[in-house]
């Protein structure tokens, strides 16, 4: 509690400094209950773009703040471009009729010595017969081929380059997971190059591909948001302003920002 009193015509000055002190002290927000009345409402003050009910806050609202090209409104996720890069399955597997030995995912076939010592070892784990076409394998199976065995650990058997083997236990962190390591990881272009074939785009999950960060996504034009208001029509988007209701207020900070 900052300070208590009843209200008069004469503590102006004394509710002003209290009201500055309760926002410094809080980090911008303030709280007037009664003393009379324990049922009473209390009133919720802010000196932030915040939800006075639950504390949910915006930055100042500033022409960057709704623009995808500035750092202050681009989605921290897909950096403002309003799409993600994944790797996609389908592409990986390129061809679901023949087995892994065969090449259904290119670099993972017995030509690959170290990457089928890793599949032969996973096979003889979860025992399913890596020569069976890809399509037919348990539905479980090929969860863990692409996506790994999460904290379960296997025992891997490699072969070194002077023939003798080599155990280790170890989990197993799946064809998508192991390449997008190796697209982040590698300095060699045309490692990149190949891996990138495997690469799909889909809408950032967090803006859903409006590209803004999740404040400007907040900012409501009446009863709708700038992305919704940007996916309209030239037509459709001034028939939008036009049919606007706005208060006297409102209507003059709009003509003077004109």
């Amino acid at each position: 509690m900052v300070d208590r009193f009843k209200v008069r015509a004469d503590l102006s000055t004394r509710l002003a400094e209290s009201f500055e002190t309760a926002l410094e002290l809080s980090g911008g927000t303030a709280v007037v209950a009664s003393m009379d009345d324990d049922n009473a409402e209390e009133l919720v003050f802010s000196a932030n773009f915040a939800c006075p009910h639950c504390g949910y806050s915006v930055p100042e609202l500033e022409p960057r703040l709704f623009s995808f090209n500035n750092p202050a409104g681009a989605c921290p996720t897909c950096d403002g471009l309003g799409v993600q890069q994944y790797f996609d399955e389908n592409r990986i597997v390129q061809n679901p009729s023949i087995s892994l030995a065969s090449g259904a995912v290119k670099g993972w076939d017995r030509r690959n010595f170290y990457y089928y010592q890793m599949l032969t070892s996973l096979a003889k784990h979860y025992d399913f017969d890596i020569e069976l076409p890809f399509e037919q394998l348990p539905k479980k199976i090929k969860n863990i081929i692409l996506h790994g065995s999460g904290k379960e650990e296997i025992e891997f058997q490699y072969m070194n380059d002077r023939g003798d083997v080599v155990v280790r236990h170890h989990a197993f962190e799946g064809i998508l997971n192991n390449m997008s390591r190796r697209y982040k990881e590698t300095e060699s272009m045309s490692v990149r190059e190949e891996l990138a074939k495997n690469i799909s785009t889909c809408p950032c999950h967090d803006c859903s591909g409006s590209r803004l960060r999740q404040e400007a996504r907040h900012v409501y034009i009446g009863s709708t948001n700038l992305p919704d208001v940007a996916e309209k029509s030239i037509g459709e988007t001034l028939r939008f302003f036009n049919e606007m209701s706005l208060n006297w207020a409102k209507f003059l900070t709009i003509r003077l920002f004109r």
